[in-house]
């Protein structure tokens, strides 16, 4: 039999080693704790003043994954090499995470409302992904009360306008289309009216007569940030929010004047804003997130159209927002059909 090789592959921390050798592998180690301060004292800058352009505004947008990504890839560091301060620094990162993001992954046990009066989806079905019939057909088996689409062209329109068990199903509509990303539909069980529509930012504001009572729906579509991608990997280098920005602004009169007359409001749509960024509580105000609410684990609705074969998206980008009389009871997503979007589920009570 041969002998041993006398230089043999090390773990972390050599347990024979001598006191000081180990100290020496220890503190190697402890070098690490660099990534997690670095991400801590970037979440406490972008709270006191986001960036709104650049890469560091990239990084806000992706701000829940970093920290997921600190803590999965050096919580084994840790523990295996036995580095205290790097563990200490994962502990304030964990901590630190938790109070930004928990509500984003874990709902309150109850939080939820007690009876399903109304359900609601709503999908991005990103035009040109699907022919106009397979648009109409992949709405047949949808089972929701109301449906708001966004993307949504003239032909795809005229298809869903036309086909039989769309109508027997939702015989009140309210039809927005445009070529491009803006057009806008909403197919419902009850009745409809009021509606108004505008295209800057693309918007649906309507109302719905349930049984148990009118509904003020909004539908909108602000525009997506702009990303420029100049490298050869396609990695972004800029990104800049300000149309996206502007246009959440825009959105605001109505649903201020919906929030003041004490409506019960349903917001719907994508709305192109990670709950990260500073724009989501200019939206948001005055307003429950029905995930925020309701939902468990990550919630995430979007993801590049190179990464649609994934059963799963990386960013909240489509909302269902509620106020007034009426509760998020539940909520789920669909990824399983074509798209760069999920399909946004959420089930509703509603006060008479």
């Amino acid at each position: 039999m041969d002998a041993c090789p006398e230089s043999q592959l090390e773990s972390p921390v050599d347990t024979h080693a001598s006191p000081k050798r180990r100290g020496a592998f220890t503190s190697r180690w402890n070098l690490l704790a660099a990534f997690p301060v670095t991400l801590l004292a970037f979440a406490v800058a972008a709270a006191i003043n986001p960036p709104q352009s650049g890469p560091l505004a990239v990084g806000l947008v992706f701000e829940p994954h970093l920290f997921l990504a600190v803590l999965v890839a050096l919580a084994p560091v840790a523990l295996l090499g036995r580095a205290r301060i790097l563990a200490l620094t994962l502990v304030v990162t964990f901590a630190t995470g938790g109070l930004l993001f928990g509500s984003e992954w874990i709902s309150l046990p109850g939080s939820g409302a007690g009876r399903h009066d109304i359900s609601v989806m709503t999908w991005n079905v990103q035009y040109h992904t699907r022919t106009p019939a397979e648009q109409a057909a992949q709405l047949e088996g949808v089972t929701a009360d109301l449906i708001a689409l966004q993307e949504v062209e003239p032909d795809a329109a005229s298809a869903i306008a036309g086909d039989a068990v769309l109508t027997a199903h939702y015989p009140f509509r309210a039809l927005a289309p445009r070529v491009g990303a803006s057009g806008l539909v909403v197919l419902s069980r009850y009745p409809i009216s009021n509606v108004d529509s505008q295209d800057g930012p693309p918007c649906l504001d309507l109302w719905v007569n349930t049984p148990q009572g009118k509904v003020h729906v909004i539908v909108a579509h602000p525009t997506h940030a702009t990303i420029v991608k100049r490298t050869r990997l396609g990695v972004p280098d800029s990104y800049r929010t300000l149309d996206r920005d502007e246009a959440i602004v825009m959105l605001r009169p109505r649903i201020n004047a919906a929030l003041a007359a004490g409506d019960r409001v349903l917001v719907l749509g994508d709305f192109n804003t990670a709950s990260s960024e500073a724009e989501y509580s200019v939206l948001s105000a005055g307003l429950r997130d029905t995930h925020v609410e309701v939902g468990e684990g990550p919630g995430w609705t979007w993801r590049p159209s190179r990464l649609t074969f994934l059963p799963f998206d990386l960013l909240r980008i489509d909302l269902q927002l509620t106020a007034g009389a009426i509760r998020p009871v539940s909520t789920s997503i669909d990824c399983s059909l074509p798209g760069d979007h999920c399909r946004l589920f959420g089930d509703y009570e509603i006060d008479s």
